[in-house]
């Protein structure tokens, strides 16, 4: 039985996609499949001289458009809504083709069942990767310590996705199919329940993460990273769509940063199957202050910072900008903090001279509670 199914949609040529599979297939588990579907409109070369070489029947490469010869869809929705009815297993996580998902995610669920049958959700601790050719040499990564498994009520994921509580700058909850796994029954109610497919919007991962909030009957939490990250795995919109306001009211656009673009997400959900909530907004622009601290360069932060500052006050009146008070705390001459802080170990991404998120997850596991234990440390 196929109980995951890793979905790799790859969007353009990566050259790390072929090593970061070669890695995950050196598993010995039998339980899990590699499903790899090209829509780049054949430029990412080689996948198929890869599965043919490798002959590994966990590894498939299923065709991008339908049977009829249709071109393979140009929107990620579309793309990962070709892909779902290709998989075969019992659960269904999707990452970007420069990213890394652990293939022991199916020991993960498979004693998370043995302690909550009706679990149909799975989030775990977040790694993220800026691979050294994106990179300015000086980053550095911040990875969770921690082991515990915990049970989140409903209540605390929807003011987690819809109220932005403890949000950084994004919404701070990962209960999806990207980076995250969700059972297919799950999927199924999901696409039954509201547009008839399993993805919609130009950003399906906070889509997923809108309906899989609502609809799961329970979610399981491990702090403990299981997949990497990376800043090119990464769904991004046309530069079009990225610029585009679509909402009179409300003057965001995604290219703003990432609390606009899962803001204008999570409207666009909440508009569809009108879902009307107040009492979010503060906390929001709370968000938008902390996107405009991500930023490395003065010349960005200032850039981002105005851009949000001229959107809060059309929307809300310049009263508002009260709550929005961003700092630019990145010093070039200072030392970055490393160490252990916050649950968190924090060390330069240079260690141990990676190049790909399979290189780095190899070195983070290596560091953190072996996956293999978890079912003792649970009974």
């Amino acid at each position: 039985m196929t109980l995951l199914s890793i979905c790799i949609p790859v969007m353009k040529a990566d050259a790390a996609v072929a090593g970061n599979i070669r890695q995950m297939l050196e598993s010995t588990r039998s339980d899990f499949e590699i499903v790899v579907a090209d829509f780049t409109d054949g430029t990412a070369t080689g996948l198929t001289d890869l599965v043919q070489e490798l002959k590994d029947k966990r590894l498939r490469l299923v065709s991008p458009g339908p049977d009829d010869g249709e071109a393979p869809a140009a929107d990620i929705s579309a793309c990962w809504n070709r892909m779902i009815p290709q998989t075969r297993g019992a659960w269904i996580s999707i990452i970007g083709a420069s990213d890394y998902a652990a293939p022991n995610i199916a020991e993960v669920i498979t004693a998370t069942l043995k302690r909550v049958p009706d679990a149909d959700a799975l989030s775990w601790g977040q790694a993220e990767y800026i691979p050294p050719e994106l990179g300015t040499g000086r980053e550095i990564a911040r990875i969770p310590t921690g082991s515990l498994v915990t049970l989140p009520e409903q209540k605390d994921l929807m003011r987690s996705q819809f109220y932005w509580d403890g949000a950084g700058d994004r919404p701070a909850c990962d209960f999806g199919v990207w980076h995250g796994a969700v059972r297919r029954e799950l999927l199924e109610r999901t696409r039954e329940a509201f547009s008839g497919v399993y993805f919609e919007q130009a950003a399906p991962a906070i889509d997923n993460i809108c309906k899989t909030v609502v609809l799961a009957r329970s979610a399981v939490f491990w702090e403990r990273p299981l997949s990497v990250r990376t800043t090119a795995g990464s769904p991004a919109l046309p530069a079009d769509k990225a610029e585009a306001k679509p909402f009179e009211d409300f003057p965001f656009s995604a290219a703003m940063g990432a609390a606009a673009s899962a803001t204008l997400a999570i409207e666009a959900f909440k508009r569809s199957y009108g879902i009307e909530l107040d009492g979010w907004e503060d906390n929001f622009i709370t968000a938008c202050a902390h996107d405009c601290e991500t930023e490395t360069s003065g010349e960005q932060f200032h850039a981002r910072k105005a851009a949000y500052a001229k959107a809060i006050a059309d929307w809300r009146g310049k009263r508002a900008l009260t709550r929005f008070k961003p700092e630019f705390r990145r010093n070039p001459k200072l030392p970055r903090f490393q160490g252990v802080r916050d649950g968190h170990l924090h060390f330069n991404m240079k260690m141990g001279d990676t190049r790909t998120a399979g290189d780095f997850y190899r070195m983070i596991d290596a560091m953190l509670f072996p996956v293999h234990l978890l079912d003792d440390k649970l009974a």
